[in-house]
């Protein structure tokens, strides 16, 4: 779908193995020194000599220990507040998905609508998917992310405003005109995506985004609705209130709570 940045959804996944791969390599670097020091190989002479190496291998793999007994405890002691909050979302999103049904006549199972919102200071330049909701159910969404200027949400995040567009269309149109006159447009008229980007998009009749916004202005995240919409539906005022409303009951909800990003990695 448009507005999600595919490059950066890799680079976290890539992001997210390089931690996991790195952390197995220590435990196990630390956990093969404590073992052969242990059984004195290659001999006890070479582990009286390495005193330093075999303080630094137990506190290395006392301080994993540890830190996976925290973040297990942690999960536990935030488990219900974890639940009550996805139920929350998930009541939440499902009712602007009904009400969009009412006011557009579309089908309930041709909208889906998905909530980005930035998630901490290593993340601070992006937006990531809180949760994807179409006829009812969760999604599992592949396309996680979202970059300011890149796609329609981005280029909502950036400008602050709403935006929509007759998508399927668009991406007809510019796929007629081919990559040559696409890379003539101005970023913003191409939404910030290279040719590659915007064929590899999903092609929903429409998108609509719109950002919410922090207490002191700044956007921290995004709604994004997408389905077999139009452009006067999808600019309507009564769609914008809907969208409003909803960022009202998100901005009620709060972040998530601690622990809810490790819980729901990727």
């Amino acid at each position: 779908m448009c507005g999600f940045h595919v490059h950066a959804t890799i680079a976290h996944n890539l992001y997210v193995i390089a931690l996991r791969l790195a952390r197995a390599l220590a435990m196990a670097v630390a956990g093969a020194a404590v073992m052969l020091a242990q059984l004195n190989l290659p001999s006890a002479r070479f582990w009286e000599q390495q005193v330093l190496l075999q303080w630094a291998s137990v506190a290395a793999l006392s301080i994993m220990v540890i830190y996976d007994a925290v973040r297990s405890v942690g999960f536990a002691v935030q488990e219900s507040r974890i639940r009550n909050y996805d139920n929350d979302l998930r009541a939440s999103l499902s009712g602007v998905i009904s009400r969009l049904v009412k006011l557009t006549g579309v089908s309930w199972d041709e909208i889906t609508v998905r909530y980005y919102r930035r998630r901490g200071i290593l993340f601070w330049n992006r937006l990531d998917l809180v949760m994807a909701l179409a006829a009812g159910a969760r999604l599992s969404d592949s396309q996680t992310s979202v970059r300011p200027g890149v796609g329609i949400a981005g280029t909502a995040l950036s400008e602050e405003v709403m935006l929509a567009e007759e998508w399927g269309q668009f991406v007809r149109d510019a796929t007629d005109q081919g990559p040559t006159l696409w890379a003539q447009r101005e970023s913003r008229e191409r939404y910030g995506l290279s040719w590659g980007q915007l064929r590899r998009s999903d092609q929903p009749d429409g998108v609509v985004a719109s950002p919410t916004f922090a207490l002191d202005g700044k956007p921290d995240g995004c709604i994004v609705v997408s389905g077999s919409l139009k452009r006067v539906d999808l600019l309507g005022d009564e769609v914008r209130r809907t969208l409003d409303d909803l960022a009202t009951v998100l901005d009620r909800l709060g972040p998530p709570p601690k622990g809810w990003w490790g819980a729901h990695d990727r």
